[in-house]
């Protein structure tokens, strides 16, 4: 395949373009984040924590990822448990 009259262009953060509507600009309340400062926000993670604590309310467990393994063929895709998907019944 033949890619030599294709033109890239550099690519444009979207932080750059310029706001053409007035929905797109920052909130007010965004303002917070202006002077952020460190140590207020780890006193309140610390704070979250002692509540969660106080009130039994634990952080979600995120689920181990169980990857998918599959062995493709011409005539379907091998499961891990051994069964055949996408088989087409080949009648000549």
């Amino acid at each position: 395949m033949l890619m030599g009259n294709v033109s890239y262009q550099e690519a444009v953060s979207s932080v750059d373009l310029p706001i053409t509507d007035p929905i797109h600009q920052p909130c007010p309340d965004m303002e917070g984040l202006k002077d952020f400062d460190p140590e207020k926000t780890e006193r309140a993670c610390f704070l979250i924590s002692k509540l969660r604590e106080k009130h039994g309310i634990k952080k979600r467990v995120k689920p181990t990822p169980n990857p998918l393994n599959y062995t493709c063929t011409e005539r379907g895709c091998i499961e891990p448990w051994g069964t055949v998907s996408n088989a087409t019944d080949e009648i000549n």
